[in-house]
């Protein structure tokens, strides 16, 4: 670069004072991330002396208040509550450890090390501190997280066994606890049990013994037999299985003969159709989103109980494809379009939570089923027909496949594709009374991501579209398991995935951004399309009006947020409560927010505790994504996986007569052919084996229904043959 004539040629540096100063940089870098995560941590800890001060002057609640604090700074820091917590524990801490804090603020120490030292120190008292930190720091410069823990113990017990002791009780009933953490590499996830030092190593030896059953030529890992050996003691057993090459000759064969098979899955797995029919790999995923590899979902599947749901593709609505109404209020309407043709807001006819006396909503899945008014057991309850209270019989999506519940095809006018599920789990083990498995294989399947396109307003979408949700228009019964037909190729592996969005993820990142700098242009957008909770419908149902959802609805808004909605937040929605955007009013259920999927989602308790407090609200946009903000100007706008749709109004729809014409003076069908017989409950359709006896029972309980709509009829006509007059 440089001339170098008369200066002598350039002479390069030894290989050795090069890397030397790499590693001075590396050095350098350290001390700053620690200086930065210092920073971190003394920014949140003037953050939180502000907002505790403000409390107290306005006589505010201090627990509340640092659950603001946390979830605001979760969102800053894009983590989870679990990382935020984090922060915050060791900013209180640090106050009464001086030294441990100068050595980090001067980046002497890594976080893992203030971490170690913060977390074990917090329950000692002030003079313990005192006495033994100095040696502590000494310690913090030169061990490891593990290593420093155990000498702090060490020092601690030393200085005041008695508090310790005290101490190490304390931690006993509050820190003990297990927890799976899904963030390894490839697929694993970590078990994270916290017990006691003296139970850990009683665990450690049970594994040991257990991994001494094979033989010494078992192909398997010592990692790989460990776990192994720890689900094995989970399910009660005894011995391993060797997977050595020399059968009977293995010095341990026969030892797991006398061991009973293990019990089934407590599983919900969510699969496509196409994955089951071996003609995709696209991978099946746990509740939360965790992917499963689509041949193990298939071997899984063969054992399982199944719901089918059926779902059409739609659009991801964009804010500026729809007027949302910039009062905050809900309108529909765009081009002179009906309400049902806008995207991602297209409303199916009747949602899980149609109105109506005939939908299948809490107050009419009781055991007995409906009154002589009421639908059959083939009705809209939790696991009766779709969304709109279609009868499975008459074409839903458990009238398609092995068994009527193996599959779904794409000949949907709406470019609707089955799916095939099965879910301890979901929409049929919640109702009212049901365990939280289903049957004695306990697996669950449940499918929406099939084939098919869809025309709108906005035109046909190719299945190559990025853009595109999927919207539930249907929900079948949970039926038993059924036999899938082989693999089409021998690898499935190998296949296509049935709908390659490519670049899927980049798509929802751009739809966010503009979903905010939307409602940035006018702050009054943030009121949401249904700032009344009441979704665009004119008149409740009786379900809309009852506090707790049905299990119904419960299931639908479970699927369609996987996770509590809380930005950043990873709770699974199965363990998530169900949370009124607009709080549900006890006094006047009409006035307040309605128990309904457009004002229903999925919260954990944390942050549905921080919601109800003000610290954050929420509110729905279009097409079921929510919109999360605080009094700081923060805002998040959390995606669904599965559309929720903006609800027509509702239309109450009776099942037409089977006796067209019939004179009401002629005998019912009931009358002719069962004469003398109990009606059939629910819980006889229910416990039916096969699908012969459960159509049996069904037309069985549908002539008994259409026998009470005709005595009702009768009565009305001529009173005075049921009800004489008292001469």
């Amino acid at each position: 670069m440089f001339d170098t004539g008369g200066w002598g040629a350039a002479e390069t540096p030894p290989v050795d004072d090069c890397i030397a100063g790499f590693l001075d940089v590396i050095a350098l870098n350290r001390v700053n991330e620690n200086l930065a995560r210092a920073a971190t941590v003394l920014a949140y800890s003037d953050v939180l002396e502000m907002r505790l001060e403000a409390a107290e002057a306005a006589g505010g609640d201090p627990g509340e208040t640092v659950r603001g604090a946390l979830c605001d700074l979760a969102v800053t820091m894009t983590g989870t509550r679990r990382d935020a917590s984090v922060v915050h524990d060791v900013a209180e801490r640090l106050h009464r450890m001086p030294l441990t804090a100068l050595r980090f603020v001067t980046g002497s120490f890594d976080w893992s090390t203030v971490v170690t030292i913060t977390s074990v120190l917090h329950r000692a008292s002030d003079e313990t501190i005192a006495k033994i930190e100095y040696e502590v720091c000494a310690a913090g410069g030169r061990m490891r997280p593990q290593a420093l823990r155990n000498r702090i113990w060490r020092l601690w017990m030393k200085a005041d066994p008695i508090g310790a002791a005290a101490a190490r009780e304390t931690a006993k009933s509050e820190e003990v606890g297990v927890r799976i953490d899904r963030t390894g590499p490839g697929g694993i996830a970590s078990l994270i049990a916290k017990i006691t030092d003296l139970e850990a190593a009683e665990a450690d030896a049970l594994i040991v013994e257990i991994v001494g059953t094979v033989c010494k030529r078992d192909p398997r890992s010592t990692g790989t037999l460990r776990a192994a050996g720890l689900m094995a003691l989970l399910h009660g057993e005894h011995s391993l299985a060797c997977q050595c090459d020399r059968g009977d000759d293995c010095p341990v064969a026969g030892a797991v003969d006398d061991i009973p098979p293990r019990r089934g899955h407590l599983l919900q797995i969510v699969v496509a159709v196409e994955t089951l029919l071996g003609l995709s790999s696209e991978p099946a995923t746990l509740p939360d989103g965790t992917p499963i590899d689509p041949e193990v979902a298939r071997i899984v599947s063969t054992d399982a109980k199944w719901q089918a749901l059926l779902t059409e593709l739609v659009e991801m609505l964009k804010p500026e494809q729809r007027n949302t109404g910039d009062d905050g209020s809900n309108d529909d309407s765009r081009n002179g379009d009906s309400p049902d043709t806008n995207g991602l807001d297209g409303g199916t006819e009747g949602g899980p939570d149609d109105g109506g006396p005939d939908d299948g909503g809490p107050d009419d899945c009781g055991p007995d089923g409906g009154g002589p008014d009421g639908d059959g057991p083939d009705d809209g309850g939790p696991d009766g027909g779709g969304p709109d209270g279609d009868d499975p019989d008459s074409g839903g999506p458990d009238d398609i496949g092995p068994d009527g519940g193996g599959s779904g095809g794409r000949g949907s006018p709406n470019g609707g594709s089955g799916g095939t599920t099965g879910t301890p789990d979901g929409p049929a083990s919640e109702r009212p009374g049901s365990r939280s498995h289903s049957g004695p294989d306990q697996t669950g399947f449940r499918s929406g991501d099939g084939l098919g396109m869809q025309s709108s307003s906005f035109g046909p979408f190719p299945t190559a579209v990025p853009s595109l949700l999927r919207r539930v228009v249907g929900i079948g019964r949970v039926r038993g398991a059924a036999q899938l037909p082989s693999a089409r190729l021998g690898d499935a592996h190998c296949l296509p995935p049935a709908v390659p969005l490519l670049g899927e993820e980049s798509v929802r990142d751009g739809l966010v951004a503009r979903w905010l700098a939307w409602i940035a242009e006018r702050p009054e957008r943030a009121r949401g399309i249904f700032p009344d909770g009441h979704g665009g419908e004119s008149a409740p149902s009786r379900s809309a009006v009852t506090y707790r959802p049905g299990a119904r609805v419960a299931a639908f808004v479970r699927a369609a947020y996987r996770t509590c909605t809380f930005p950043n937040c990873d709770v699974p929605a199965a363990r998530c409560q169900i949370d009124h955007l607009v709080p549900f009013d006890h006094d006047d259920p009409e006035r307040g927010g309605w128990t309904i999927v457009t004002n229903l989602q999925p919260v954990c308790v944390f942050h549905h505790q921080a919601k109800t407090s003000g610290a954050w609200s929420a509110v729905m946009l279009a097409g079921g994504a929510i919109l999360w903000s605080n009094s700081l100007g923060l805002r998040r706008v959390t995606l669904p996986e599965l559309s929720i749709a903006t609800p027509r109004a509702s239309r109450r729809r009776r099942r037409v007569s089977s006796r067209p014409g019939a004179s009401l003076l002629e005998p019912t069908r009931w009358e002719l052919e069962y004469s003398g017989c109990a009606p059939p409950t629910l819980d006889d359709c229910r416990s039916a084996t096969t699908g012969i006896d459960r159509k049996k029972l069904a037309e069985k309980r549908r002539s008994y229904l259409e026998h009470c709509r005709v005595v009702h009829a009768r009565v009305r006509y001529d009173r005075t043959r049921y009800d004489p007059p008292p001469f």
